[in-house]
């Protein structure tokens, strides 16, 4: 049991560059998993649309919680993106949308739909076995993060900047973070995080 350690690699504020890091690590990885995680905040009509058209079937949810004033119940978000007018969406921004896709349907295309709001994408997978350094990757932690507009694995405050992460095993095989993000030309930036 336990997370993985997550390991700021790379930090830009050109969204296009974040992503080509990511995928370069992305390509490092021994087996990459068939879906990936993506959640997005979306803060304009445009932006909700766009998004929803490369995350068919998304999730969606509103940023702000909000709870029945009677009972304090959470009240779920039921806008459907497909049928919904401009101002019914408008009326619940800014809204999440949360979907696991299709591994390659992932790709530069994602970055430029999304708008100024957060934006976490998770390619779970595996490191190769590194026997020269008594490393092996882990099905269960192994993968390659990307933040936009943030800078913390598990996401919280906004920042005008895009950082890429490294994830593996949940003892923080730094040794390997420090490798992988040579790889890439970046380095290892801080302390290791908790991860996914």
């Amino acid at each position: 049991m336990g997370n993985s350690r997550a390991y700021a690699v790379f930090t830009t504020t050109d969204a296009d560059e974040a992503y080509a890091r990511a995928w370069r690590l992305v390509g490092l990885l021994e087996r990459v998993d068939a879906e990936v995680y993506v959640d997005v905040e979306v803060r304009t009509v445009e932006e909700a649309r766009r998004v929803a058209r490369l995350l068919p079937g998304a999730d969606v949810d509103r940023v702000e919680i909000e709870r029945d004033p009677e009972t304090g119940e959470y009240v779920y978000c039921t806008l459907d993106l497909d049928t919904a007018g401009d101002d019914e969406i408008r009326a619940e921004l800014p809204l999440f949308l949360s979907a696991e896709v299709p591994a390659p349907t992932v790709g530069p295309e994602l970055v430029r739909a999304v708008g100024d709001g957060i934006t976490d994408v998770w390619w779970r997978g595996r490191w190769p076995d590194d026997p020269d350094a008594d490393q092996r990757g882990f099905d269960k932690y192994d993968g390659v993060q990307l933040v936009l507009h943030g800078d913390r694995a598990q996401i919280d405050d906004w920042t005008p900047h895009h950082t890429v992460f490294v994830h593996v095993d949940k003892w923080g095989d730094l040794p390997r973070a420090r490798k992988l993000a040579a790889l890439v030309g970046g380095e290892v930036l801080g302390d290791v995080q908790i991860g996914w």
